[in-house]
């Protein structure tokens, strides 16, 4: 292959500590183009080797977003046990494919509560007030499942 791949733990560049994009180089990993007569194709083919690396970095955009839906994942599991959980992920799955700016008409976040209130917390916030008002309604997370799958809404 006509690229050398480096990792460094000491880290000379800043940019790679600050710079949202690079973000996901924690051991300061370059890239660079082999020189010589082992240098490949890519070696003359710049666009297209800088083509590649951004849709390397296009799809670890990708990972980190599904990296925070795990992180709010998370913070809603601790918040019960593991079989109102599994009930729970699916609920929020139907609702917002765990998007916690989802909208659909009048009704907002993970959840899909309608209220104006509701879409401008921040996404751990939602969780808390949807379970909040899934205990006070239905005692637990699958009750509530069992009602939106039954009448199409919870």
């Amino acid at each position: 292959m006509g690229v050398r791949v480096n990792t460094n733990k000491s880290c000379p560049n800043s940019e790679m500590r600050t710079n949202p994009m690079l973000r996901i180089f924690d051991n300061c990993i370059t890239i660079t183009p082999k020189r010589g007569r082992i240098a490949g194709p890519l070696a003359k083919v710049r666009p297209a080797y800088c083509l590649s690396l951004m849709l390397l970095a296009l799809q670890l955009l990708s990972i980190e977003s599904s990296k925070a839906d795990m992180n709010l994942k998370l913070y809603a599991y601790n918040k019960m046990d593991w079989s109102e959980f599994q009930c729970y992920n699916w609920l929020i799955y139907k609702e917002s494919r765990w998007n916690p700016k989802a909208r659909n008409g009048s009704h907002y976040g993970l959840g899909q509560m309608r209220s104006e209130w509701y879409r401008d917390l921040s996404p751990k916030k939602q969780i808390d007030a949807h379970i909040k008002y899934l205990r006070h309604r239905y005692l637990d997370a699958c009750d509530a499942l069992n009602h939106l799958e039954t009448w199409g809404w919870h």
